[in-house]
């Protein structure tokens, strides 16, 4: 074999293996074969044919002729591989073999397949391939069962009544047929009462209606939805007893089509009546929702559901538990009430649901639990609400829908922590980029209430820079809703502006003009600053007399002198970089709500006069849905508090509301009493003494209003109550005025005295905390009774309310009125522990549930 064909280490390599294989199979045959084994070597078969005879070959010593000699070269003789018929060929021939094949391969021509420059799969042939795979699965934003297409039902449903009509007066002329819906009803109803009754009369009282079929199924069930969408309940029930009377097979979507107007006007007579006459000992489950749905809408709004929680409670001990929509429609009413014990009440409902009915909840009822773990009456629980999203999107594989990403967004945002708030924005960035469609279209864009959980976020951590870039998102997103670019629409509302003004009046700017030291640069042009700074370092008189024309911006500790206003720019120029300075932030919040006043007011409601140059007056109205709210008015008028000076605040303070007709809040007199309290001493603490003042005549006819159960304004409660005492007796104290405070501190106990504060209610029955496997309230609690605040505690003052007071008594020598101070104190934190022990060892009110433990 020549050399040029192979190089020898392949050669060798093929060679080796070659006879591996070889030795191998002979090895196998050979194994398979044992007859043929001879004397010691017994791994050599020989075959059963006579071997040939084989010349011997001469040997040239006589040695060789021994006896082990001869067994030699017979055994050599005798072996297989010697005779020849073990392989066809010899050990040559493989070798031969292999190497004409590699010649074979090497003469024949190689044909590679022709490479066409058009790909494999087409533009459309991919595009509907990645449809399919990325395609969004719709998702349910609610449990109620909706139709379809209301519209073309309710034409279905008048094209149905326009039959029956003519059906059943084809023999009476038209003029006497009714034209209006009503009308038509009644008529029908008097028709088919005379045929029903003309059949009953036909049959003997053991025996059915003949098989007569008066009107088909579905023609009942129209008429019934007819009369209830025109609000006559009376016409549906007499339809629906005619369809028993007729013997009508199924009555269920008729009597549940009556039972949901009976349920949204809160009938709970006419529903438990209903029920009696129609359905069976055992409702079914739309019939159970409806029953329980009628107990919560017949009560006021913001109470306590007891009768409806109890009827749910009684369905679970028959073996009938409610459907998931109704324990889903009791949580959303306990969250709505804003009450700790509802609340806490709701949380427990929730366990207890998965614990006897429906252990997995729904993308619907997540989406409301992780929603109630943002700031309520209870402390946040972002935590919690971490926990409920993984266990939902990962534990349970449900798939997110916009609620529940709105809700774990606000969960996050509202804790104020940064770490969550950073959270908050990370899932956002997820629910825009995480779902997109083959064309990139995300399956979720964010909504109004989206986009106001961020920005509470943002103002909580006082992160302008992404307010302002939050604002100008919204503003974006609605004029392309404007221009019907989006079939979602996006506007700035009320709700975004007061983020928005919060933030302004939370920030810092990096820039403090008082700290600012302003020099002359007249007296030093001919000198450096190195001599000049020695110069004056080495004169003393010159410094002193220098000093005072040349540096403005220091604090003075002259107690007259009336600090400096900031000055505004007049044109407020929105840069890239956030406000420098508090001049810069009143200039953009002046600019916003002039804008505000220019989209939804006559121009004479404006606080300054716009430019008519100014480039925001040529852009669309984005602030037209803006509604000029007491909270809104507040939180412009926090930011004037926190970086304008007291005098312009103050004014603003007695003019905006009045200007633009909207009434105060609770917020807008507590908020102005504590700036006042915060006023620095001097010129400005006189000023806010006497804006004090104003402001208190108000607050005490409000607070008599409050305190009387007549209207009052809105947001008044307890703690604000607290709020306002404690920074007007904090400002009294400061202004020397000690005999004034201490009788605001006397009226205030013998408005609200401590023994008030010991009066606790009973605990609810559905409260009950004894372990039990059976009973007609939740067996299983997320909420325990400590972790539930006392939200009904009436105004008290505690020592940190008083304590400058205290202090400037005890340094003129009133022992009296510091005595007075120690009781007060004293007295409310006694009756304080005595209401907390009362509420912890309540016992719950006697009731169905307490019967049922008893039992």
């Amino acid at each position: 074999m020549s050399g040029h064909l192979l190089p020898h280490a392949l050669l060798d390599l093929t060679l080796a293996r070659a006879s591996a294989r070889l030795e191998s199979l002979a090895y196998g045959a050979l194994r398979r074969n044992p007859g043929f084994t001879r004397r010691r070597h017994v791994h050599q078969d020989v075959h059963t044919q006579h071997p040939p005879i084989v010349e011997h070959l001469s040997h040239e010593s006589g040695s060789d002729r021994s006896l082990y000699a001869r067994r030699d070269v017979s055994r050599k003789a005798h072996s297989a591989l010697a005779t020849g018929n073990l392989f066809p060929t010899s050990q040559e021939d493989p070798i031969s073999e292999i190497e004409r094949r590699i010649m074979e391969l090497k003469d024949e021509p190689v044909f590679e397949p022709k490479q066409s420059d058009e790909p494999p799969f087409s533009e459309s042939d991919l595009v509907s391939m990645y449809e399919e795979l990325l395609a969004i699965p719709p998702r349910t934003e609610t449990q109620e069962t909706v139709v379809s297409d209301p519209e073309s039902l309710q034409q279905a449903d008048e094209n149905t009544l326009a039959t029956v009509v003519q059906s059943l007066f084809e023999l009476d002329t038209p003029t006497s047929i009714p034209s209006d819906t009503r009308s038509q009803c009644v008529a029908i109803i008097a028709k088919l009462r005379d045929i029903v009754d003309a059949l009953e009369s036909t049959r003997s009282p053991k025996a059915s209606l003949p098989d007569v079929s008066i009107l088909a199924p579905q023609e009942w069930i129209s008429l019934v939805r007819v009369c209830v969408r025109e609000n006559d309940v009376e016409a549906a029930e007499s339809i629906l007893d005619l369809m028993k009377r007729a013997e009508v097979s199924d009555l269920e979507e008729a009597v549940n089509t009556i039972l949901e107007l009976h349920a949204d006007c809160g009938d709970v007579v006419n529903t438990e009546k209903l029920l009696a006459a129609y359905a069976s000992q055992t409702p079914t489950a739309p019939q159970r929702h409806l029953h329980i749905k009628a107990h919560m809408q017949s009560l006021p709004p913001r109470t306590f559901p007891t009768a409806a929680l109890q009827l749910l409670h009684n369905y679970e001990s028959r073996g009938l538990p409610a459907p998931m929509k109704t324990y889903t429609y009791a949580i959303h009413t306990l969250f709505h009430i804003r009450s700790a014990v509802a609340e806490a009440q709701a949380w427990d409902l929730f366990a207890h649901m998965r614990y006897v009915a429906h252990p997995t909840p729904d993308a619907f009822l997540y989406s409301i639990m992780i929603s109630a773990c943002a700031p309520r009456v209870l402390e946040a629980q972002p935590a919690r609400a971490l926990d409920l999203w993984t266990e939902m999107t990962l534990d349970k594989g449900i798939p997110p829908t916009a609620a529940s990403y709105t809700a774990i967004i606000s969960a996050c945002a509202r804790s104020g922590e940064k770490s969550y708030v950073n959270e908050a924005f990370r899932l956002a960035k997820q629910m825009m980029d995480g779902h997109r469609d083959a064309y990139g279209n995300p399956a979720f864009r964010p909504n109004q209430q989206t986009f106001a959980r961020l920005l509470d976020g943002a103002k909580r951590t006082g992160d302008l820079a992404k307010v302002r870039w939050i604002l100008a998102e919204i503003i974006s997103e609605s004029l392309q809703a404007t221009r019907g670019d989006l079939s979602t629409p996006i506007f700035v509302d009320d709700r975004i502006m007061i983020h928005v003004f919060h933030a302004y009046a939370a920030y810092k700017p990096t820039f403090n003009r008082a700290a600012t030291v302003v020099v002359d640069h007249s007296t030093t042009t001919h000198a450096t600053p190195s001599s000049t700074s020695s110069a004056l370092s080495s004169d003393p008189q010159h410094s002193e007399s220098s000093s005072a024309p040349h540096v403005q911006g220091q604090d003075a500790s002259d107690s007259n002198a009336r600090p400096q206003v900031p000055e505004a720019p007049r044109k407020s120029q929105f840069t890239r970089l956030p406000p420098q300075s508090s001049a810069e932030i009143l200039g953009e919040t002046q600019s916003l709500f002039n804008r505000i006043l220019k989209d939804t007011s006559p121009s004479t409601l404006q606080t300054e006069p716009p430019s008519s140059d100014a480039p925001e007056n040529s852009m669309p109205p984005a602030f037209e849905r803006v509604r000029l709210t007491p909270r809104l008015l507040n939180a412009y008028l926090s930011v004037h508090w926190m970086h304008d000076t007291f005098d312009e605040a103050a004014e603003l303070y007695r003019t905006l509301f009045s200007k633009l007709e909207v009434e105060r809040n609770a917020w807008s007199y507590v908020e102005a009493l504590e700036r006042c309290a915060r006023s620095n001493r001097g010129f400005e603490r006189k000023r806010a003494l006497q804006l004090a003042r104003e402001i208190w005549q108000e607050w005490t006819s409000v607070e008599a209003a409050w305190q009387n159960g007549l209207e009052h304004p809105e947001g008044m409660d307890a703690r604000k109550v607290e709020r306002a005492h404690a920074a007007m007796i904090r400002l009294l104290a400061l202004t020397g005025h000690l005999r004034e405070a201490v009788q605001i501190v006397r009226a205030f106990v013998e408005r609200y005295p401590p023994d008030a504060i010991k009066e606790t209610g009973p605990k609810h029955e559905l409260r009950s905390t004894r372990t039990v496997l059976d009973a007609q309230r939740p067996l299983v609690r997320l909420m325990a009774t400590t972790d539930v605040p006392d939200d009904t505690v009436p105004p008290l003052l505690s020592y940190h309310e008083v304590e400058i007071l205290h202090h400037r008594l005890v340094t003129v020598g009133d022992i009296e009125s510091v005595r007075y101070l120690k009781w007060m104190c004293m007295a409310y934190e006694g009756a304080l522990k005595k209401r907390k022990e009362a509420v912890l060892h309540a016992q719950p009110v006697s009731g169905a549930a307490d019967v049922q433990e008893e039992e």
